[in-house]
């Protein structure tokens, strides 16, 4: 019976974690949310872009590795993890500047 309900508090909190990313971040690909991305320049010729379903994924091993079990967090992460994949361009990391003083980005 416990089991059930953790798996059930775990759905619910995802999906809460799900709809809460989707509200705080960009709505396309490339646009700004309420929360702006974590991107960095490389000698102005790279910008690495740390998307935030990576970042999560390592707070989720952080968070196991430092034995935080509350299904609150778990389901937080977990949300923001699965809508992070639904952009296309989630696997992309590098992008190369197309000229120094240019603010578009080339995605490799």
């Amino acid at each position: 019976m416990v089991e059930w309900a953790y798996k059930e508090m775990l759905v619910i909190d995802t999906l809460f974690g799900f709809l809460f990313t989707r509200f705080m971040a960009g709505k396309k690909s490339g646009q700004r949310g309420r929360v702006p991305s974590v991107r960095f320049r490389i000698k102005d010729k790279y910008t690495i872009h740390l998307h935030h379903w990576f970042l999560c994924s390592i707070a989720l091993v952080g968070m196991y590795l430092i034995d935080i079990s509350s299904t609150f967090l778990h389901g937080l992460v977990y949300g923001s993890i699965v809508q992070g994949f639904l952009y296309p361009d989630f696997y992309k990391f590098i992008h190369r500047q197309k000229d120094v003083g240019s603010t578009d980005s080339q995605k490799i």
